[in-house]
């Protein structure tokens, strides 16, 4: 059954996860996307040899492993549904062979800093000369023009820079130290690049026309910060750090439960779902006080709420709790952790996990596509590839080089399908 964006070509050259997430979302739509990865510089996500893998990943991977680069959680995480060649495009031949690619190519996505595509001869004029209607996308940290330009940052300098960072730690403890190392402007990135794209391809359609996108990774996520930045811009006031808590809402946080170490969230925005977290409690007397009944006399009484509510999750397991509080119409739910996420029964019946067995690494479980379309059904069609795995497949079987050619290439290491002990990141 043919998919949405079926008979479209993306070409990706970006990093970490923000761009190939974006890119993915595009494959599990049906685009071909065609992952160009540096070389022989070193991706940043694929380590160059064991010993510089996280230890995490190290006690994950059984015996020595050969290609250490095709193990990365980092790079399994957001690269499926791609073909995936290593190309150096400052050589040459290479950049030849790239420049081929960008003329039977609709869209083409780069994550580099600001200014380092114009550096390279790679900006969007140069490469309407080969695609006169070609789409491309540059998503720098802070976009490609302003006075930040030539900046480069990651996900973690962009949560500090819009504040996300200060407001997502807890109100006793200082911002550097609580948060997790998983940063919200990758995911924002990712979800409004696949947008974009989409939204420039279908002005295409009518128009004839291709465009330049110029994506400001730092002001994407700053929508998601609301409230916040109207408080401040409004009502000048900065909001603190909120931990758990929501200033609308009491209770509203995470509850010890009796199994160790185990947790349950509960969020009682109205004095409907109030009344009816005191009924599953047993109505103790504390709650019971005429100035606990209104949402105003909660949040003025919160460490006394809360405390009395943590004292009842303490007498009750995670799951009993859980389905107690859900049948009363109370907002609840458990604190995962991994283990128990992926063995939910509502994930396990919407088959929301997939098994990926694509040798060197061993057979994983991972997120399948994050929508269920009714007609056009969409699918994990190809595994997170390998280092240069579909690089006879693109440049012979697309761009129809000869076997000579191609082993020539591979020799003078213009296209490649390992890394070499200590070579360089490419982390422009």
């Amino acid at each position: 059954m043919p998919q949405p964006l079926e008979g479209y070509r993306i070409i990706d050259m970006t990093e970490v996860w923000a761009g190939p997430m974006g890119t993915s979302l595009l494959g599990d739509l049906g685009a071909e996307v065609i992952r160009i990865e540096s070389y022989p510089r070193a991706s940043m996500t694929r380590p160059v040899q064991l010993a510089t893998m996280n230890p995490q990943q190290r006690a994950a991977i059984p015996g020595d492993p050969s290609r250490p680069w095709d193990l990365s959680t980092t790079y399994h995480l957001a690269n499926r549904n791609k073909l995936g060649v290593a190309l150096n495009v400052r050589h040459p031949r290479g950049r030849r062979l790239f420049e081929r690619l960008i003329s039977m190519s609709d869209a083409f996505v780069i994550g580099y800093s600001a200014g380092t595509i114009k550096r390279m001869g790679l900006d969007y004029e140069s490469l309407r000369a080969l695609k006169p209607d070609l789409v491309m996308v540059s998503m720098p940290g802070w976009g490609e023009r302003g006075p930040y330009q030539g900046y480069a940052t990651l996900g973690s300098g962009l949560d500090a820079f819009s504040g996300h960072m200060h407001l997502r730690g807890y109100p006793d403890s200082d911002p550097t130290t609580t948060p997790a190392g998983v940063f919200h402007s990758d995911a924002t990135g990712g979800l409004i690049l696949a947008f974009a794209i989409m939204t420039a391809l279908h002005y295409r359609e009518s128009s004839g026309e291709g465009q330049f996108i110029d994506l400001s990774q730092a002001e994407v996520l700053m929508t998601h910060l609301a409230r916040p930045i109207l408080d401040w811009s409004m009502n000048h006031r900065v909001m603190p750090p909120q931990g758990n808590s929501d200033p609308a809402a009491c209770p509203h946080g995470a509850f010890p439960c009796k199994d160790d170490g185990s947790w349950l969230v509960i969020a009682a925005r109205t004095d409907e779902q109030w009344r009816a977290l005191v009924k599953a409690m047993g109505e103790p007397s504390w709650a019971e006080d005429p100035s606990l009944q209104t949402l105003l006399g909660r949040l003025e009484q919160k460490e006394r709420v809360e405390r009395g509510v943590a004292e009842w999750t303490r007498t009750r397991q995670q799951e009993e709790a859980t389905a107690w509080l859900r049948a009363a119409g109370v907002p609840a739910g458990p604190v995962y952790d991994t283990p128990s996420l992926l063995n939910d029964r509502h994930l396990r019946e919407r088959r929301f996990f997939v098994t990926s067995d694509h040798p060197p690494a061993n057979p994983y479980e991972r997120a399948d596509v994050i929508w269920r379309m009714s007609g056009t059904p969409s699918a994990s069609r190809i595994p997170t590839n390998n280092l240069g795995e579909h690089n006879r497949e693109v440049f012979c079987g697309l761009l129809g080089l000869g076997d000579a050619e191609f082993e020539e290439l591979m020799a003078e290491s213009v296209i490649g399908d390992e890394y070499r002990p200590g070579a360089e990141i490419d982390s422009d």
